[in-house]
């Protein structure tokens, strides 16, 4: 069985991902973002939990939360590429726990009735309203579900499990003092291995993976907590300070 890095830009970086790809090879890699890729132009072929598939224009590729997956080879093909994260997907968490969408979504006269919702997240920015890219993203989710025969879920792989188990930890007690020495020690790993584990496996050091999510924590609490202060937010979110916060908006390239 092949190993796998989590892809963290696809979770932490805040938002939807959303962009027109050309071919490339990408490495064997999962997230806890649900990940489709609507192919317009060419044939590509995917690896998915170690089996192969090939998608041609009009067919989309579906890569359930936490599936191991890559792109595989330089078939030119250009496709949209959807990463939906968990924030803009909780009612399809809920949903998606114990079943799942094929990986290979063949039916292409239906799926071209999704095309225009696919091109309209891929040309979103930073000034679309949340709730147009919200309805964008339950309106595609919606329609494959009702069009679509659900699958079982198949189990994770042991380093996606344990990775897995350590970022949901991550995020139960992320309004709580997190650091190095008890994480690592709550799952039986010496600091110096669970951090050189982590930074392999993630790709951003601990603190770092920390501090983004509180700043997805603190969105959240910033919709919902209209009549508390900024300061009060962000305390509650997690961090320590409002140094931390910026420094943290600033490594994730929200400010310069």
């Amino acid at each position: 069985m092949k190993d796998a890095f989590y892809e963290a830009l696809k979770d932490t970086r805040g938002r939807l991902f959303a962009e027109i790809q050309k071919e490339y090879a990408s490495r064997y890699h999962f997230h806890r973002a649900f990940e489709m890729a609507y192919i317009f132009e060419g044939d590509a072929r995917y690896e998915i939990e170690d089996r192969l598939f090939s998608a041609s224009a009009d067919q989309i590729i579906f890569a359930h939360c936490y599936y191991r997956h890559r792109s595989l080879d330089i078939l030119p093909h250009r496709k949209y590429v959807i990463a939906v994260p968990e924030k803009l997907s909780r009612d399809v968490y809920e949903l998606f726990s114990s079943f799942t969408l094929p990986h290979l979504l063949p039916d292409k006269e239906f799926n071209r009735t999704l095309l225009p919702y696919f091109k309209a997240l891929c040309a979103c920015d930073d000034e679309t309203p949340p709730i147009v890219i919200q309805g964008y993203v339950n309106l595609i989710f919606g329609l494959l579900v009702s069009h679509y025969k659900s699958i079982i879920v198949s189990p994770k792989s042991k380093n996606v499990t344990v990775i897995a188990n350590i970022l949901n930890y991550i995020d139960k007690h992320l309004g709580e003092p997190l650091n190095l020495t008890d994480i690592s020690g709550y799952f039986g790993y010496n600091p110096s291995y669970f951090s050189r584990m982590f930074n392999r496996c993630v790709g951003i050091s601990l603190n770092q993976y920390i501090n983004f999510a509180r700043l997805d924590r603190y969105e959240i609490l910033e919709r919902q907590s209209g009549e508390k202060s900024v300061t009060d937010r962000i305390l509650e979110a997690g961090f320590s300070s409002l140094a931390t916060f910026y420094r943290a908006k600033k490594e994730r390239g929200e400010i310069r």
